[in-house]
């Protein structure tokens, strides 16, 4: 087996300094909201990913300076972040010189494979020639130069990050692939590179190898340039969300695409399992699904079933005590951790607290109710009938978990001390999501050891600093001033469209200037 989990975690968790420094960070109110994924930071976080390329922002100096003083990752600040410190009379007289030596210092200064030029608001009001000026210095830099403005993608969100691997992909893998020798049956495993894909497709890895469906490359795991240049060596992408630039590989090049979210039947049927394709029976359909798309569906069933055998019988014993215990759910219970809580361990959900807001500026009315209907038939369809509670204030919350004799509360770190200063017990849904929800059949064991460890260790009603703060009745992880700027976000985000399905960061839009669909990829 050629990709090993990396032992220097504990359970695939940081351990001592840094994991308590994430988990500090993530507590603090609005990080979500100033952390959104815009057009620089995501695309920081695509150039970030390839150890050997360099960004390049064209813009002004405080496009660059952002993302230090907030950036997504507490442990990584963006080290580099060269910029061309575009002024006012740049913008008169355009940028191009500014871009032209912007480059070469970076080449100087750096040497890297590649450097990803980012556009700015700045750079694209005026409409800078990036094209030109790439062309003009080539030959004065010793690595490749791509550039990424959001005008080369026409169906994805607003954000850098799709952007950018889809220029990365349309300016230079879907370049000079004659001559490229496919490898028969090989497969590249693509995920974001937030999921942190060395440990999360480590058991994928394993159990594809011993089917005999050979791994080409995983992305983003070290990824340099050359192993991004070698992705079209596969013939087949898997991907765990919709990405425009795989969709591209696809139809410039000829590599298939495999996404594990099945979009398009979901959007047929309106079934949640099939956005939610984790835990043990979602994982053995996803692996049968691989293999029967690589033509190996006959070695697959074989491996499959002996290693879904395996779990079933480690699983039942990692979750004596735990079937029948009652959860509540906010939000997260409709989605792949809860269908493993409901499905695999056999817990019920006894309240399901659903949060509309953040919503109402982008789907309809319609939209919102057939999102809840669906979640709730999916609980139920697991055996829970639990009372619901559409946007409630926490005191309605509270009365309620108490009064239905909750055992557990699965929120994220940032809400816990909420529910346990009320002397409930919390589950952080965050970590477990962060560091170990992923395909596979451990997935669902490694679950229940930390739900029983959770419900075991006695809960302490402490007040710390974050409960002196005051918080929104609705937004209840939010301050007062900061769900009012979440609202003017979704009103000014929203307000050209209005959209008929939104999950998971996935969603089919109408815009409300000529009515054309569009599917979108957060």
């Amino acid at each position: 087996m050629i990709y090993e989990e990396q032992k220097n975690q504990e359970n695939g968790r940081p351990m001592g300094f840094l994991r308590s420094l994430i988990s500090a960070y993530s507590a603090v109110p609005g990080h979500g909201l100033t952390g959104v994924n815009g057009k620089i930071a995501g695309a920081l976080m695509a150039v970030n990913s390839i150890v050997d390329a360099v960004p390049l922002i064209h813009g002004p100096i405080g496009c660059a300076f952002q993302r230090k003083i907030n950036p997504f990752r507490p442990y990584l600040p963006f080290y580099e972040t060269p910029c061309t410190n575009m002024k006012d009379i740049d913008v008169v007289y355009g940028g191009e010189d500014k871009l032209e030596t912007g480059i070469k210092e970076t080449y100087k200064k750096y040497h890297p494979n590649l450097i990803v030029v980012i556009s700015t608001c700045a750079s694209d009001l005026i409409g800078c020639d990036f094209r030109s000026v790439i062309e003009k210095i080539r030959e004065d830099v010793g690595c490749a130069v791509v550039y990424t403005t959001g005008d080369s993608v026409g169906k994805r969100m607003a954000v850098g990050h799709q952007d950018t691997l889809y220029s990365i992909t349309d300016q230079l893998l879907c370049n000079n692939v004659e001559g490229t020798e496919k490898i028969d049956g090989a497969v590249n495993l693509i995920t974001y590179p937030i999921h942190g894909a060395g440990i999360k497709v480590a058991e994928m890895a394993s159990i594809l190898e011993e089917i005999g469906i050979m791994i080409n490359k995983v992305c983003f795991n070290h990824t340099t340039i050359g192993d991004m240049r070698e992705l079209p060596n596969a013939e087949l992408n898997i991907t765990d969300h919709p990405m425009v630039w795989t969709t591209l590989m696809e139809e410039r090049i000829g590599v298939a695409q495999y996404t594990i979210s099945a979009w398009d039947e979901f959007m047929k049927t309106r079934n949640l399992e099939l956005l939610n394709r984790s835990g043990i029976e979602g994982s053995a359909k996803v692996f049968m699904e691989i293999a029967q798309r690589v033509n190996k569906e006959g070695e697959a069933e074989e491996v499959i079933e002996r290693r879904k055998k395996d779990a079933i019988e480690r699983l039942s014993k990692a979750k004596v005590g735990l079937e029948g215990k009652k959860v509540v759910g906010v939000d997260v219970i409709r989605g792949a951790l809860g269908q493993m809580l409901l499905q695999d361990i056999g817990m019920k959900a006894s309240v399901f607290t659903f949060n509309t807001h953040g919503f109402e500026h982008r789907l309809t009315h319609a939209a919102v109710d057939e999102m809840i209907d669906m979640s709730i038939d999916l609980v139920r369809a697991y055996g829970s009938d639990p009372e619901i509670l559409v946007n409630p204030t926490l005191e309605e919350e509270i009365k309620t978990i108490k009064r239905t004799g909750t055992d557990l509360v699965i929120s994220s770190g940032v809400n816990a001390h909420k529910y346990n200063k009320e002397g409930i017990k919390t589950f952080d849904s965050r970590d477990f999501m962060l560091f170990h929800q992923r395909i596979g059949f451990e997935s669902s064991i490694e679950l229940a050891w930390m739900l029983r460890e959770a419900l075991e260790k006695p809960v302490r009603k402490r007040n710390p600093l974050l409960c002196m703060l005051e918080y929104d009745r609705h937004r209840t992880n939010l301050t007062p001033h900061m769900s009012k700027l979440a609202d003017i976000y979704s009103m000014v985000k929203g307000g050209a469209v209005v959209d008929e399905y939104m999950y998971d960061g996935v969603y089919i839009t109408k815009l409300r200037s000529n009515g054309d669909e569009k599917r979108f990829y957060a």
